[in-house]
């Protein structure tokens, strides 16, 4: 009897130590923030990257953009024109960029968003991303670049 316990106790050791074969996919968020205060402005820029076994799978990236200085303040629909010119609402095969603008509190974000799995080539290269499928950044080296650049990083 004992002999038999001992089996399955191995067996139900090795059973959980070899997960069956199958290779659980481990996925982290890297949360990268950075500010600034430039020219009467708090810009506030926000990237989130989702990694699945160390390879980008997802980013996102959000620029809030506050004015505080009243002479900006008067030039408010000059400011939201320029940026528009730059910004221009995206929706393709995996990459959308969007824009929110608030009026009342002088506030303007872009929200770009891209899913790296399925997103196209040619998506990408509109947005000034090409290449990134073929990044071979880690979760760690790119925490680490973006620290170097002045961003407070978290992994979620």
């Amino acid at each position: 009897m004992k002999k038999i316990l001992m089996v399955i106790l191995c067996g139900v050791f090795l059973f959980s130590i070899a997960g069956c074969g199958k290779t659980e996919e481990k996925e982290q968020k890297l949360v990268c923030t950075t500010t600034q205060d430039q020219e009467g402005m708090d810009i506030e820029q926000v990237i989130s990257m989702t990694y699945k076994n160390d390879k980008l799978k997802h980013m996102t990236m959000e620029v809030n953009t506050k004015i505080n200085d009243s002479n900006v303040k008067e030039n408010w629909e000059e400011f939201k024109k320029t940026m528009d010119e730059g910004n221009k609402e995206f929706d393709k095969d995996g990459v959308s960029l969007k824009v929110e603008k608030d009026d009342q509190n002088y506030e303007y974000s872009t929200i770009l968003d891209i899913d790296v799995e399925n997103a196209s080539e040619e998506a990408l290269k509109e947005q000034g991303f090409e290449g990134i499928k073929n990044d071979n950044s880690t979760l760690e080296s790119s925490k680490e670049a973006a620290e170097k650049d002045g961003a407070s990083c978290e992994i979620k």
